[in-house]
């Protein structure tokens, strides 16, 4: 897929990953279209976007996890393209805890953004999707997809229900043309990692990806519609020897 020109929607586009993969699609010619929760945040994004590139993206602050506002956002998107060519389902939330320790409302917010934000957005945007010659949707998911730690069960739950649904899904797009692309990157030096609570687990640095580097594997998988790539099999390998 040639990137100049197409229509792509990140969410959690405000920083850390979604904000990478913003500013680096934006430098390849692509009409952007980011939603997050904070719009003062995602000024911050348009901005820089607008100087990186004389391109103004459209932004939209959406909470993923709330079904009104992924249907506003959709609305949004009609009044301003025809189709949508790739979906980014990039929005996540951590609250590494023992799940003896963590809260009802907090183990359901771990799923509402995870998972249902996702599918919130697939099922809100699959119409526009469905107009492109080159449909793409890439979820990413995480490592944790894959092996399970102590104090981040019920965040790998949620990214084991993404990835399960993610290849479910590719299979009922199949006939429509669309791909479905999961991505499942180690742990990454962003805010996010500052941000997922009070929690005794430590990934050594040494294994910390930065994030420029998932970035460029994203644009590959949008450009090369790959299926499922893991960022990386030997770091699964070294944590699963430390910790499994």
């Amino acid at each position: 897929m040639h990137l100049e020109n197409k229509t792509i929607v990140i969410t959690g586009a405000s920083k850390g990953l979604g904000r990478e993969i913003a500013i680096r699609l934006s430098q390849k010619k692509a009409n952007m279209i980011l939603a997050a929760r904070t719009a003062a945040l995602l000024q911050q994004v348009k901005a820089e976007i607008e100087n990186l590139t004389g391109k103004t993206p459209l932004t939209i602050p959406c909470d993923i996890s709330s079904e009104d506002d992924v249907s506003s956002m959709a609305v949004q998107i009609n009044k301003n393209f025809q189709h949508i060519d790739v979906l980014v389902n990039n929005a996540g939330f951590a609250d590494y805890q023992l799940s003896e320790n963590l809260s009802n409302q907090g183990m359901r917010r771990h799923f509402e953004v995870n998972f249902f934000g996702a599918y919130y957005c697939i099922k809100a945007l699959l119409p526009f999707l469905k107009q492109s010659d080159s449909g793409y949707i890439l979820n990413i998911g995480s490592l944790f997809s894959r092996i399970a730690l102590a104090e981040n069960s019920v965040y790998a739950a949620a990214k084991f229900a993404l990835a399960g649904f993610s290849e479910g899904l590719r299979q009922e797009l199949k006939p429509s043309g669309i791909g479905v692309g999961l991505f499942l990157p180690g742990p990454i030096r962003t805010s996010f990692r500052e941000n997922r609570g009070n929690t005794s687990l430590e990934i050594p640095k040494a294994l910390m990806l930065a994030p420029q580097k998932v970035a460029a594997t994203a644009e590959k998988m949008i450009r090369r519609q790959k299926k499922q790539v893991i960022l990386s099999t030997w770091m699964l390998l070294a944590l699963k020897a430390r910790y499994g």
